[in-house]
């Protein structure tokens, strides 16, 4: 596979933008992990040690209607999930929290290319 340096490095900044969101709660733990999940292709950061819990997060909670996901699901469907959704998030908070300060504390060395 070829390396397009421009797709990368937005995909970073994709990625830092993310976990500012998740660190300010703009976003919750779970979405932005899925996101971040999402991205580490294109970002070429299939193996980071701080995107790979975030992974994790992605995988464990795969089962968990959260955004936009919720328009598919019954009313007491998602009243029945409500619990297990908190639960989640807040396991969620605790690993993503570390991973995304770690991030952004890398930044600079993120967006330097090869990096």
């Amino acid at each position: 596979m070829s390396w397009n340096r421009p797709q990368v490095i937005a995909a970073r900044q994709d990625i830092l933008r993310v976990a500012r969101d998740v660190l300010s709660g703009a976003v919750s733990p779970i979405e932005g992990a899925r996101a971040i999940a999402r991205l580490r292709f294109t970002a070429r950061l299939e193996t980071d040690v701080d995107i790979l819990p975030l992974v994790g997060i992605d995988s464990e909670t795969d089962a968990l209607p959260l955004g936009r996901d919720r328009e598919h699901w019954q009313a007491q469907a998602l009243i029945d999930l409500q619990g297990a959704i908190d639960n989640a998030q807040r396991w969620a908070r605790d690993v993503a929290d570390g991973r995304c300060r770690s991030l952004l504390a890398r930044s600079d060395s993120l967006l330097r290319w090869p990096g």
